[in-house]
């Protein structure tokens, strides 16, 4: 990723922890060049989730990675006609097929249109993934009690999301014994990681999980640009003096949480555990925490004030037949894990 701050994500030492993750089967593919070394891979993960509030088989495909050598179309052909072929034999010709495309990606946003009789991607939401820096205190919500979650609570937290998990489309199906089975899986994640959101008379309303994924997976800073040069150097004179995480020299990996498994009643109930969640992670040495949510989503709301710098990803949809044709899916915001990616 390209910019005043250089990044690249440093999927070491597992590049494939967070395929495991994606869904109930997976593959992928891989493109090898002259020399025998990969020059391009895919994935094809299958799920079950919803779609306009109802479950089915779905299929995601992620890490369409060419090297820079070998764009222009042969290698990511090759690698779309595998996924196409593997998601094909999974699901069937029509099975709704998800991608994502960071914005601003014109080499994949010109393959949308389905190029020499690969199938079209449809373009139908935008997942916005916000960066909350974490800098001073912020006051808590009074009207919500927000605690550390336990074993105690995967029932309750299971029951919640299977409650309100049919109104975004593609959020996964989860049993209590699935969505165990997942958080055990995930390395550095656990139960007391997540932050569960409680009314007054005790009922569950919302919770979160705060994943560091920094055994795995690193987001790691390659430059900055003189502009960004003269921005950290500022802001690391003041950091100390407000607890804040200093910005590391290039090439040093930047310190960060991502948010899994929103699950919110409403605005109100996703502040709450976003403001309890900012002061558990500020003078932890944290840079930021991130989140993903639809823009159409109503729960956006309850980053209002938190200065969060945003990330736009296009999200599309396809089958392995062509274009997608089933239930609608402009009704509904978009549950997209960000923390997968």
């Amino acid at each position: 990723m390209v910019g005043d701050f250089t990044l690249c994500v440093d999927r070491t030492p597992d590049f494939f922890a967070l395929n495991r993750l994606e869904g109930g089967s997976w593959r992928c593919g891989v493109v090898d060049g002259p020399a025998g070394a990969p020059v391009g891979c895919i994935t094809v993960s299958e799920r079950r989730a919803h779609l306009d509030g109802a479950p089915v088989r779905t299929i995601y495909v992620g890490d369409l990675k060419v090297h820079p050598a070998h764009r222009g179309g042969a290698v990511a052909d090759a690698l779309t006609r595998y996924a196409r072929d593997v998601a094909l034999a999974t699901g069937g010709p029509d099975v709704p097929t998800l991608l994502t495309v960071l914005a601003g990606n014109r080499a994949m946003e010109r393959r949308a249109a389905g190029p020499r009789g690969l199938p079209a991607l449809a373009r139908f939401a935008t997942i916005r993934s916000h960066a909350v820096p974490l800098l001073w205190r912020r006051r808590q919500r009074p009207e919500l009690d927000v605690a550390t979650g336990d074993l105690r609570d995967l029932g309750e937290m299971a029951a919640l999301w299977r409650r309100l998990s049919p109104a975004r489309n593609f959020a996964p199906v989860y049993t209590p014994d699935s969505l165990a089975g997942w958080i055990q899986a995930a390395p550095g994640l656990a139960l007391d990681c997540y932050r569960l959101a409680r009314r007054r008379d005790g009922r569950l309303a919302g919770f979160l999980g705060l994943w560091d994924q920094a055994a795995f997976k690193q987001l790691r800073v390659l430059r900055y640009s003189r502009r960004a040069r003269a921005v950290r150097s500022l802001f690391n004179g003041v950091a100390p003096l407000c607890g804040a995480a200093s910005l590391p020299v290039a090439g040093s990996p930047l310190r960060y949480v991502t948010a899994v498994h929103v699950c919110a009643e409403d605005p109100v109930v996703l502040r709450a555990l976003l403001l309890h969640a900012y002061d558990a992670l500020r003078g932890r040495g944290y840079a930021f925490f991130t989140i993903g949510l639809d823009t159409r989503d109503p729960l956006a709301e309850a980053l209002t004030g938190l200065l969060a710098q945003p990330t736009d990803v296009h999200a599309y949809v396809t089958t392995p037949a062509g274009r997608y044709a089933g239930a609608p899916l402009d009704r509904r915001p978009l549950h997209y894990e960000i923390a997968l990616v």
